[in-house]
C-alpha cells in the first residue's frame, strides 16, 4: 500500500536559461520523459551542451547512470535503456562536467496503475474509482476489471464490479485492491481509503494528491479552505490549500485551488487557465491570489536537491479542452460555531513554469480531500 510519499521529481536543466544567473553551461537531454515495457529497450537520449552564450554544442563524451536499477538499467557508455520492473527511474547524463536528468517509466506488458492510490472522503460520500485507474497493454486485447471486497465494511463498502465506494464511518487507511485480467494474466494494484471527519473548523482537514508528468508525486497532508475578502474589498473569494509539511511546520509542497467567488454549496466548478505573469506574487494585493480574475489552480514544489529542483505549475488548457479541470464539492456541511466542512476532489492540467513552452512541462494533478471552510478578512488586506 502506498502512502504519503514522494516518488520522484525531475526537472530539465535546459528549461529556462538566464545568462545573468552565472550558469556557464548546461546539458539538454531529450526526451526528458519516456516509457517502455519490461524487457524492452529504448535508444539513448540525445544530449547537447548549451554554453553561456545560449549556443548548442556537441557535449563530447557522455556517460550514463540510472537509479534505481531494479526498475531500469542503462549502458553507461552507449546510453541504451532496458526495462526491468514496473516503476520510475531517474536517468542522468554526465558530460563536460555537467549532469542533467530525465525520467523513465517502466510498465508491465499488462499493467494497471492507480492514479489516485489513496482517496480521502467524508462519511456518506460515494466515489467511483474508475477515473483513477490507468491501463496499459503491450499487446491490445479484451480485459476485465474487478475490485476486492472491502477489508473493513464499517469504514467503506465497494461494488466489486464497478469500483463504486461508499464511505460508511470514520477510519482508515483501509486498503482497496483493483485487479485487471486479460484471460491469461492478472495484475493488481493496491490503494487505500481514508474516511475522515471534522467536528468543527478549528482543526485542519486532510488530503491526498498525485501528480503525473515529468514529476511524479504521491503525498498527503493538511487541507484548509477559506472564504476570504478579496483585496478590492467588494467580494469574497474561495481558496483551498493542500500542503505537505515537515515536522517543524515548514511547507514543502502546496496545491492551491482558487474560485472567483466564495463557496457556499456543493457542485462542480470549472478550473481555468492562468499564466505565471497574471499570478504574480502571493503577497501582492494586485495579483490573482488576492483578486482572482477567474477560477484557477497552482502547484508549488520546493527544491529538494540540485537535481530535484523546485518548480511551479499553473492550470493550463490544452487543445481541444477549453478548461483546465474541475473542482467537485460533494458535501458542504454547516459546522458548529460557523463555517463549514467540505469534501470533494479536483483534477486539473498544469504547465510547469520551467518547461512552459514544451509538451514535457504538462502535469496532471489529482486530489481528494476533507477540509474546514473558514472565513477570513485579513488574508489580502492586512
Amino acid at each position: 500500500m502506498k502512502r504519503y510519499w514522494l516518488v520522484l521529481t525531475v526537472v530539465a536543466a535546459a528549461a529556462c536559461f538566464d545568462v545573468s544567473s552565472g550558469v556557464q553551461s548546461f546539458l539538454v537531454v531529450s526526451p526528458i520523459l519516456d516509457s517502455l515495457f519490461v524487457g524492452d529497450t529504448i535508444p539513448p537520449r540525445s544530449v547537447s551542451l548549451v554554453g553561456s552564450d545560449g549556443v548548442s554544442r556537441n557535449p563530447g563524451v557522455v556517460s550514463w547512470s540510472i537509479s534505481p536499477e531494479s526498475v531500469a538499467t542503462v549502458d553507461s557508455v552507449t546510453g541504451k535503456i532496458v526495462g526491468v520492473s514496473k516503476g520510475s527511474a531517474l536517468l542522468l547524463a554526465h558530460a563536460a562536467g555537467v549532469t542533467s536528468p530525465a525520467l523513465v517509466v517502466v510498465y508491465r506488458p499488462l499493467d494497471l496503475t492507480l492514479l489516485m492510490d489513496t482517496v480521502v472522503v467524508l462519511p456518506g460520500d460515494t466515489l467511483s474509482l474508475g477515473p483513477f485507474l490507468a491501463v496499459r497493454q503491450k499487446v491490445p486485447s479484451a480485459t476485465t476489471l474487478s475490485f476486492d471486497s472491502s477489508a473493513s465494511p464499517r469504514v467503506y463498502t465497494i461494488d466489486t464490479t464497478t469500483g463504486l465506494i461508499r464511505a460508511q464511518g470514520t477510519g482508515g487507511p483501509v486498503r482497496y485492491v483493483a485487479r485487471l485480467s486479460d484471460g491469461t494474466h492478472t495484475v493488481a494494484d493496491t490503494g487505500a481509503v481514508v474516511v475522515y471527519t471534522l467536528a468543527d473548523t478549528n482543526s485542519p482537514g486532510h488530503f491526498f494528491m498525485t501528480a503525473t508528468g515529468t514529476a511524479i508525486l504521491h503525498q498527503g497532508g493538511p487541507a484548509i479552505a477559506l472564504n476570504y475578502l478579496a483585496a478590492n474589498g467588494f467580494r469574497r473569494a474561495f481558496r483551498l490549500t493542500d500542503s505537505l509539511t515537515t515536522a517543524d511546520g515548514t511547507s514543502i509542497n502546496k496545491v492551491i485551488v482558487t474560485l472567483k467567488d466564495s463557496l457556499t454549496s456543493t457542485g462542480p466548478f470549472e478550473i481555468d487557465s492562468l499564466n505565471p505573469q497574471e499570478a504574480g506574487s502571493q503577497i501582492s494585493s494586485f495579483t490573482a491570489f488576492c483578486n482572482p480574475p477567474r477560477p484557477w489552480a497552482y502547484l508549488d514544489v520546493t527544491p529538494t536537491s540540485p537535481i530535484a529542483a523546485g518548480y511551479q505549475a499553473y492550470s493550463h488548457t490544452t487543445p481541444p479542452d477549453s478548461i483546465a479541470g474541475h473542482l467537485f464539492i460533494t458535501q458542504y456541511v454547516a459546522a458548529a460555531g460557523g463555517g463549514a466542512i467540505i469534501s470533494g476532489r479536483f483534477m486539473f492540467v498544469a504547465q510547469r513554469t520551467d518547461l512552459y513552452t514544451v509538451p514535457a512541462g504538462v502535469e496532471v494533478i489529482r486530489s481528494t480531500f476533507v477540509a474546514p471552510v473558514r472565513q477570513r478578512d485579513d488574508v489580502c488586506r492586512g
